[in-house]
């Protein structure tokens, strides 16, 4: 018996019709793949974007713990002036990163070495004109994962406030840093640009 259809591979494909009289539609391979290959992109970036923001939150309720903590009986005794200060902080840390030393509201307070992401860093407890801050920073790699690529652009600062304490989280010259303080954060974010980059 005959199908329903005369089907003949001579004909076009343009020809082709269902029942209800619309064409055939015969997706080639080329446009297959591009369609899967922007889905798997799209849904790549989204995961990158939201793993990237998980881990700065997770970074920023650590400090922001490290900043509530009181001091261990295993600190350090506190530096004489802003060189030494900086002279213990970048053996610690294993990063260069300058201290202001001509500034009289700069008043180092305590550095020691920290866990901070499950990793080593330096911390540095300070007072700027009589407010609070403590700076975290450590080596890029060891931080926020072996990836040679930042997790954001160089440059760039990510701030925000949990619990009534502000953070500025930056990377610089192969360093995460990021800085607590309990200030407003756009007084917080001012500090960091004028004393830090």
């Amino acid at each position: 018996m005959g199908s329903a259809t005369n089907r003949n591979p001579a004909r076009r494909l343009d020809d082709a019709s269902l029942l209800a009289g619309l064409p055939e539609l015969r997706p080639r391979l080329a446009v297959v793949l591009v369609f899967l290959t922007l889905m798997v992109a799209v849904v790549g970036w989204r995961i990158a974007r939201d793993t990237g923001a998980r881990r700065v939150d997770v970074l920023a309720r650590e400090a922001i713990a490290l900043f509530d903590a009181v001091p261990s009986g295993g600190a350090t005794t506190a530096p004489p002036d802003a060189a030494e200060a900086e002279k213990r902080f970048q053996a610690l840390a294993g990063v260069p990163i300058g201290f202001p030393r001509d500034d009289a509201d700069f008043d180092p307070v305590e550095v020691r070495g920290e866990t901070f992401g499950n990793l080593p860093a330096a911390s540095l407890r300070f007072r700027y004109a009589g407010e609070g801050y403590l700076l975290v920073v450590s080596a890029r790699d060891r931080l926020l994962g072996a990836s040679p690529v930042a997790a954001f652009p160089e440059g760039s600062f990510v701030s925000g406030e949990r619990n009534g304490r502000s953070f500025v989280l930056w990377e610089r010259e192969g360093a995460s840093c990021i800085v607590v303080s309990k200030a407003d954060v756009t007084r917080a974010f001012d500090l960091v640009r004028r004393l830090f980059t």
